[in-house]
C-alpha cells in the first residue's frame, strides 16, 4: 500500500493528498500531517474527497511542505487497530553493595 502524502500545496492554509475514496476517506476526516526531519505534527480536516485525491485545510501556524507523511485518523466504527512496537532490550538494574 502506497503512503498517504501531501502532492500539491495551493496556498497557506489548503493542500491536496493522494488518496481519496479510494482508501475510505471522507469529507469531515481529520488526519495528522507528520513533519519528516521533525518530531512533531499538526491537524487538518478534510473538506472535499475524490476518487484519487482530497483537498485538505490545516489548522495551526506550521508550515507545509511538499512529501510530508499524512496519518488520516479513522473513525472508531472501523476498528483500524495500531501495532505498538516495543525495544527488546531490558535495563539490568545493579544490584546495591553494602
Amino acid at each position: 500500500m502506497k503512503q498517504v502524502e501531501i502532492i500539491r500545496i495551493l496556498d497557506d492554509t489548503s493542500f491536496i493528498i493522494n488518496a481519496g475514496t479510494n482508501k475510505d476517506i471522507e469529507s469531515g476526516y481529520f488526519i495528522d500531517v507528520l513533519k519528516r526531519d521533525k518530531s512533531y505534527n499538526y491537524i487538518a480536516k478534510v473538506e472535499e474527497v475524490y476518487p484519487e485525491l482530497s483537498l485538505c485545510k490545516r489548522y495551526g501556524e506550521q508550515r507545509l511542505f511538499y512529501g510530508d507523511i499524512v496519518r488520516v485518523r479513522y473513525p472508531d466504527e472501523y476498528d483500524i487497530t495500531t501495532k505498538v512496537i516495543k525495544s527488546n532490550t531490558t535495563k539490568k538494574r545493579r544490584k546495591k553493595r553494602g
